[in-house]
C-alpha cells in the first residue's frame, strides 16, 4: 500500500474541503433555484391567470436547479468520503511504519505524538486498526496497566533497531542514528511519508536484514579501527 508523499496530517484534507464546498453550493443552487421558480410561477399566474404560463416557467427554472443541486450534493458527499478514506488509510500506514521503528509495539501516546492528535483519538485509531486487521495488530496490556498494540509482522525489524540504537549510544553517534531516520520517528516526531511501504516477503526481509547487518558491521569495524589508532 503506497504512502502519500505529503504530511500525514494533511492526507485527505483537500478532498474533504472540496466536498464541503460542493455541498454548500449544492444547497444554495437547489434552494435558490426552487425559491426563484416558485416566485416566478406565482407572479406569472397572478399577472396572467388564464392558462398555465406560470407553472410552465416555474418548472423550466425549478427542474434544472433541482438536478444541478442534487448532483453537487452527491459529488460533495463522494469527495468527503474519499477524503476520509484517504486520511484513514494514510494514518494507518504511518502507524505501521512507526511500529517497524519501535520494534512492533505501540502505545496510544506513541501514536498521538506521531499523528499530532489527542491520545483518545490515537487510541481509537489503533483500536479500529486492530479490529480491521486482527492478523496484523493485536492488543495486550502490560504489567503496569498500559494498553499495548502489537504489530507481529513488524517484529523482524526490532533486532536491527535495538542494535543500532545501542551502538549509537556506545559510540556517541546519536546524530548518525537520527540522520538515518530512526531517532526522529522513535521520538514521536512528525512523520513525512514519501516511500512505498508494503508487507515484506520472507526473501525481501532477509535481504533487508542482511544489508542492514552488513552496514552496521561495517560501521563497527570502522569505529574499532579508528579506536585502535
Amino acid at each position: 500500500m503506497p504512502l502519500a508523499t505529503q504530511s500525514v496530517n494533511m492526507a485527505g484534507q483537500t478532498s474533504k474541503v472540496g466536498g464541503t464546498v460542493a455541498r454548500v453550493f449544492g444547497w444554495l443552487v437547489m434552494g435558490g433555484g426552487l425559491l426563484f421558480s416558485l416566485l416566478l410561477a406565482l407572479v406569472l399566474q397572478l399577472a396572467i391567470p388564464e392558462g398555465y404560463l406560470g407553472y410552465i416557467f416555474g418548472t423550466l427554472f425549478g427542474l434544472p436547479s433541482a438536478v444541478v443541486g442534487f448532483l453537487l450534493l452527491r459529488g460533495g458527499k463522494s469527495l468527503t468520503k474519499s477524503g476520509e478514506e484517504k486520511e484513514k488509510s494514510t494514518k494507518g500506514q504511518a502507524l505501521f511504519a512507526l511500529a517497524n521503528l519501535r520494534g512492533g509495539v505501540l502505545t496510544a501516546v506513541d501514536a498521538a505524538g506521531m499523528l499530532g492528535v489527542p491520545t483518545k483519538e490515537a487510541d481509537d485509531r489503533l483500536t479500529a486498526l486492530a479490529k480491521e486487521h486482527p492478523d496484523y495488530v493485536t492488543v495486550d496490556v502490560s504489567d503496569d496497566g498500559v494498553v499495548l498494540y502489537r504489530f507481529p509482522n513488524a517484529h523482524w525489524n526490532a533486532m536491527h533497531y535495538q542494535a543500532q540504537q545501542a551502538w549509537a549510544a556506545q559510540q556517541g553517534r546519536h546524530e548518525w542514528w537520527v540522520a538515518n531516520g530512526q531517532g526522529q520517528a522513535a521520538a514521536g516526531g512528525g512523520v513525512r511519508v514519501g516511500a512505498e511501504t508494503r508487507v515484506a516477503t520472507d526473501d525481501a526481509r532477509a535481504r533487508a536484514e542482511a544489508e542492514e547487518a552488513a552496514e552496521l558491521e561495517a560501521e563497527l569495524d570502522r569505529a574499532a579501527a579508528q579506536k585502535g589508532r
